[in-house]
């Protein structure tokens, strides 16, 4: 029997070998086996579809968040009234009409009453405005990147602050005007004695005075103990139909008494707290039917646009903003970024294309089709907006390259008109663009994770050919062309490698060419100038692509005479970190080409996607364990 297998009748996953032995292992990601017990524990660690979870759950928080903004802002606003009536009532009733029968304690009260309340609604106006900007920028330089986000924090103290000066006054306020009329009781308090309408009208000036300061002191208390409890309880688990001023004044109450635990909640998550200052400062400055015009969404990405424009890591954001990227993306959130992407805002573009990559894990989200293709048009741009799409596309494939699916991968459906998500990656590594090399490596290494995907490149060796082309002789082609750019003077060393001159010249110009000896080159001593994480995934990622011949013989003569290559390449270079990503691809790549394991306990190895936390030493001889070892029995099985 022929043991040579026909591209066009790849066999899928799980299948039974020729002695019908059913095999142990399932293929993903295109090119390695994983263990079945593997899969469902990376499926029991990312958890089910988050369609759905805890969508209603924020919408209410943030209709509360909403409620409880307008109603201290309608609060502070109610005093500003009072506040000019007590300044009206005081000109033009007393120091206007009467101030000739004042005492000098009034006198004296009444004018410095008036200059304070002046100077409380100043504080106000202008820590609102402090809190509203931007306040923190994260340094660019990776060696003084602090991972993390610092304007949650000196918002929250401006806040504190503000709203303490706030109260503060009002309360000092309150006590000299509650001494004046209880304790001194002095005429013409406590006599009929002086002008007519003289009691009566420093009577309401006083309590029109007391009103305002318990509104004031009332705002301030309100807009502290929302701060307070945000994020660290569940103020939304009771009836959402409650008066918000009672149940407010409720916690405060048992947060008083002790009964509130506020140590538990997750202090980074402050995407509801930023809603509650936009809608706060909206209502403060441009009144509050301005404020009551604020949507969620619509602010959802304003906010996420200017966390990247502070340069916040993405994922620092994505964790930032967790809850509310999926309402984002379960109500028409797809839809508005697409038009953002076509959009002239430069940041709500850059947001948009981040945004995609964040939803990688959200249900049904490889039918997204106009989204994919609003990225490809963006990778050909230059800078963040272009650094933004490809990180999106290497999240997407990385996602999809853990799910057993046969559909057809989203990034090989063709836009109207002609092209494809895939064709736009390889043409980007294979030519010169204002992009880095690391993002458009890193991204169609991801792709190349994916079975689907390398067997389209494999298929476009030679698509119109009535005799597919086999995998096996394709790996041959492979191995003569880059055995031909590693020592192009050795001519066929090994001898086991013959093949057509015609298939040869034919096959050279194929994608899956170009791809390999473009990666092979940036491999090479002329690749000097690239970055150690590039050749990370370069050399990644022409692994995938000889792996998928199904050859062990050609595979090891390609790892054989690569490796020269790689052990001068995949080595260390001038980084203040390592992301753990980069650490699984270099190992993974050494362990191919029967290479020892670099020393990671030398290095600062960061895991990204949880909070960016320094790896210790056991976490990083686990992983070494776990990638070479897996890595060890696909190649024990594939010679079996």
């Amino acid at each position: 029997m022929d043991s040579m297998e026909p591209l066009l009748n790849k066999a899928q996953t799980n299948e039974t070998s020729n002695d019908h032995t059913p095999r142990q292992t399932i293929e993903v990601s295109g090119q390695e086996e994983y263990p079945q017990a593997r899969i469902r524990e990376r499926a029991r660690r990312d958890g089910p579809p988050t369609q759905g979870r805890d969508t209603k759950k924020f919408e209410r928080s943030a209709q509360n968040a909403k409620t409880q903004a307008l109603l201290v802002a309608a609060l502070h606003k109610l005093s500003e009234v009072l506040g000019i009536m007590a300044l009206t009532w005081a000109t033009v009733v007393l120091l206007g009409g009467l101030i000739d029968d004042l005492s000098t304690w009034d006198f004296y009260l009444m004018s410095a009453l008036l200059v304070v309340e002046s100077l409380r609604l100043f504080v106000v106006q202008i820590f609102t405005q402090l809190v509203s900007g931007i306040l923190y920028r994260e340094k660019t330089d990776p060696a003084e990147f602090e991972f993390t986000d610092k304007q949650p924090k000196l918002v929250s103290i401006l806040s504190y602050l503000g709203q303490a000066l706030n109260g503060g006054i009002a309360i000092g306020c309150l006590f000299l005007t509650f001494y004046r009329i209880g304790i001194r009781g002095s005429p013409p308090f406590s006599s009929d004695e002086g002008a007519n309408h003289m009691v009566a009208s420093l009577w309401i000036f006083y309590m029109i005075v007391i009103l305002n300061f318990i509104i004031a002191i009332l705002s301030a208390a309100l807009h502290l103990l929302f701060r307070l409890l945000q994020g660290e309880i569940d103020t939304s688990s009771g009836d959402e139909h409650a008066n918000s001023l009672a149940t407010l004044l409720h916690l405060l109450f048992r947060l008083l008494q002790g009964k509130i635990d506020t140590s538990s909640g997750d202090e980074h998550a402050n995407s509801l707290t930023t809603f509650y200052d936009k809608i706060y400062s909206t209502a403060i400055e441009d009144g509050m039917s301005k404020g009551r015009e604020v949507d969620l969404l619509d602010f959802a990405f304003g906010k996420i646009a200017s966390d990247l424009k502070r340069k916040i890591r993405p994922l620092i954001v994505k964790t930032l903003n967790k809850e509310m990227i999926t309402y984002m993306y379960e109500n028409n959130g797809v839809a508005m970024a697409c038009q953002y992407l076509k959009g002239e805002d430069l940041w709500k573009r850059i947001a948009a294309a981040n945004l995609a990559g964040f939803w990688c894990k959200e249900n049904r989200m490889d039918t997204k089709q106009e989204l994919f293709w609003c990225l490809r048009e963006r990778v050909f741009c230059a800078g963040d907006e272009a650094d933004a799409s490809l990180n999106s596309i290497e999240s997407l494939a990385r996602h999809w390259s853990l799910e057993e699916n046969d559909r057809p991968h989203p990034f090989l459906v063709d836009i109207p008109g002609g092209g494809n998500v895939l064709d736009t990656i390889v043409n980007l590594v294979l030519m010169e663009t204002r992009s880095s090399i690391l993002f458009r490596v890193r991204a169609f290494e991801a792709c190349c994770r994916d079975r689907r995907v390398v067997e389209h490149l494999y298929r476009q060796v030679d698509p119109h050919s009535e005799q597919p082309m086999y995998k096996q002789e394709i790996g041959g082609l492979l191995v003569q062309l880059i055995e031909k750019e590693v020592r192009p003077s050795s001519g066929q060393e090994r001898g086991s490698v013959t093949v057509n001159g015609e298939c040869l010249a034919k096959f050279s110009n194929s994608n899956l060419a170009k791809l390999c000896i473009k990666l092979a080159v940036l491999l090479s001593p002329k690749g000097e100038n690239l970055r150690s994480v590039a050749r990370f995934y370069c050399a990644r990622a022409l692994m995938l692509l000889v792996k998928h011949c199904d050859d062990e013989i050609q595979e090891r003569a390609v790892a054989d005479a690569l490796k020269r290559w790689l052990e001068t390449s995949i080595v260390f270079g001038k980084h203040s970190y390592y992301a753990k990503a980069d650490m699984e691809a270099a190992e993974r790549v050494r362990a191919w080409a029967g290479l020892e394991a670099l020393k990671w306990e030398s290095v600062m190895v960061r895991d990204i996607e949880n909070r960016s936390k320094v790896m210790e030493i056991e976490d990083k001889t686990r992983i070494l364990q776990e990638v070479r070892g897996l890595s060890e029995a696909a190649s024990s099985s594939r010679s079996v």
